[in-house]
């Protein structure tokens, strides 16, 4: 199957790739990814409504047009190219509206699964009637679907429907019944779901302008960037974790990817801080999130300050201000940041105690602190902190050659597990360590953790505890072994910060192996969250947040003309 990142005549390119998928988003919930037959049960036509996410259309067939040829990603619409005629399919914004058009009139088969997006209930059952010039679905959940095209009947035969992405991920039920639901004709499709009916045919009826891309840049860097912004929400601020199923708002996972969005969308990035900054203090004894969100919420300070007005500035002062003393009441053992089990990205594992990214968290709070205290006084008292916290930090963690991953202050027990964690404690607070130090805890971790094909493993590949394979739902490699793309491009950073020609041909597999994914596997376009350790492949989430904004991070900081 050919690909093709289509920005204009001057500005694609193309490759033949393994079959992929596509995914468009409204930038609104809403999400459609099809593949040329569906695979999974996350796959079709969903939509954000009533504060939940619903599946709607499970796939649409087209009869006598061939096997698909090319799929040309136009960034804001899809083409495929088959053999007889293309498809073009199409997402407007603001609307919970699909538009579905062909280059020729041809008899088209839609299946429905309308249901929670989670669920494993049947689909939901409907009657179909003739409205004006549209015909009008009514699910038995009070939701309308409006379609709009030539003409069209309603049908209810049932087929079952078996789903081997899902077989291969371990995510049960692997077969499921769906609706051959309706029987069109025509050459273009407009489909709409409300609440109200006579709101599903007004925008039916309405006509959708097709958006097109405009500017120059490089494709991955547009591809990224459009796969991010689709990924971002304003009611409420917020950046879905990513889809097809993390359609949530992750403290963690929105701030890992706001420096990003600070440069695609400045005021939607502030928003978000803001609504971000609230959450943290959910993480102190009042209530608590995971532990490492608000530390990577305050590291996002040094993007968001110089964006913010005085008040806002003393907003944010503040709420660290509070954030630190309730630390120090409720979760500090030994001087050390310490985490209940699960707390940590790392939450397939059992993870307690004190573990090196969180102590880096903590020292970077302190000099932010510092460097915003208005008082001498004040500002004293937090470099103090810093400094005492640091010596103990490096005593306990720091050998002279690894950096460990954890510490328990009640047992006294070193962690010896190697993991990369360590690249996130460099990126989060550099201070830790001298340069030459750090070479020697990255030479020491890359030799355990190196994918030839350009990543790193989540785990010494030595360890018995080692998966070389993604294990999909059944989480024992999640940790344990398979590669997070989010973090490779962290990889990459760290190394170009630390010492960019000692590292270059790690530089450079990383970011060529996330370019790959990202153009060419998996949902064309959009980069994918974890990879199994054997090989560069496109699994867990498709279309991963942090993926995407970590790969912006790097292309925009590593210049690779200097390595």
């Amino acid at each position: 199957m050919r690909i093709t990142h289509f920005l204009n005549e001057e500005i694609q390119e193309t490759k033949e790739s393994e079959e992929c998928g596509f995914m468009l988003s409204n930038r609104d919930g809403d999400y459609l990814w099809l593949n040329e037959k569906p695979k999974s049960r996350y796959e079709g036509w969903f939509a954000a409504l009533r504060d939940n996410l619903y599946k709607v259309i499970e796939n649409i067939e087209v009869e006598e047009a061939g096997s698909i040829l090319e799929i040309r990603n136009n960034f804001h619409y899809v083409e495929r190219r088959r053999e007889k005629l293309k498809e073009l399919f199409f997402l407007p914004q603001s609307a919970h509206t699909l538009i579905y058009e062909l280059t020729e009139k041809r008899k088209v088969n839609v299946f429905l699964d309308m249901r929670e997006s989670y669920s494993h209930e049947d689909p939901t059952d409907y009657e179909v009637e003739v409205v004006g010039e549209s015909l009008l679905v009514k699910f038995s959940n009070g939701f309308f679907l409006a379609v709009r095209c030539e003409k069209g009947l309603g049908r209810k035969d049932n087929f079952l429907r078996y789903y081997e992405l899902d077989k291969k991920r371990n995510s049960k039920p692997f077969e499921r019944k769906v609706f051959h639901g309706l029987a069109l004709y025509g050459k273009r499709f407009v489909f709409a779901i409300a609440q109200e009916k006579e709101e599903a045919l007004r925008e039916a009826n309405k006509l959708h302008v097709r958006n097109t891309t405009t500017g120059k840049g490089d494709l991955d860097v547009l591809c990224a960037e459009k796969s991010l912004a689709d990924l971002l929400s304003m009611k409420p601020p917020g950046i879905y974790a990513g889809f097809p199923w993390f359609f949530q708002f992750w403290p963690r996972d929105e701030a890992i990817s706001l420096r990003s969005v600070l440069k695609i969308e400045e005021e939607k990035g502030k928003a978000i801080f803001l609504r971000l900054l609230e959450s943290a203090l959910e993480s102190g004894p009042r209530g608590r999130l995971n532990m490492d969100a608000p530390g990577w919420i305050f590291k996002r300070l040094e993007d968001v300050l110089p964006l913010m007005g005085e008040v806002e500035k003393e907003r944010i002062r503040k709420t660290l201000k509070e954030y630190l003393e309730d630390l120090l009441l409720g979760f500090t053992e030994d001087g050390l940041n310490v985490n209940k089990p699960q707390e940590t990205w790392m939450d397939s594992l059992n993870r307690s105690g004190a573990r090196i990214e969180l102590q880096a968290m903590r020292l970077n709070m302190y000099r932010l602190a510092s460097n915003l205290a208005k008082r001498r006084g004040e500002r004293n008292f937090y470099m103090k902190l810093e400094s005492e916290m640091r010596r103990k930090v490096r005593s306990l963690f720091f050998d002279g050659t690894i950096l460990f991953d954890g510490y328990c202050p009640s047992s006294k027990e070193i962690d010896k597990d190697i993991r990369p964690n360590i690249f996130i404690a460099a990126y989060i607070y550099p201070h830790l360590l001298k340069k030459s130090e750090w070479q020697d805890c990255f030479d020491s971790a890359l030799s355990h953790l190196w994918l030839l094909w350009g990543g790193v493993a989540t785990l010494d590949k030595s360890s018995s505890k080692f998966y070389p394979e993604h294990t999909g739902e059944d989480a024992k490699s999640y940790h344990n072994g398979d590669s997070w793309f989010y973090l490779n491009n962290l990889v990459a950073i760290v190394l170009y910060r630390t010492n960019k020609k000692k590292y270059a041909s790690y530089i450079k597999k990383i970011m060529k192996a996330s370019k790959e994914e990202l153009m060419w596997k998996g949902v064309i376009g959009a980069h994918t969250e974890i990879s199994s350790a054997s090989e560069n492949r496109s699994e867990g989430c498709l279309n991963q947040a942090w993926s995407n904004a970590l790969y912006l991070e790097a292309k925009r900081e590593i210049d690779l003309n200097l390595l």
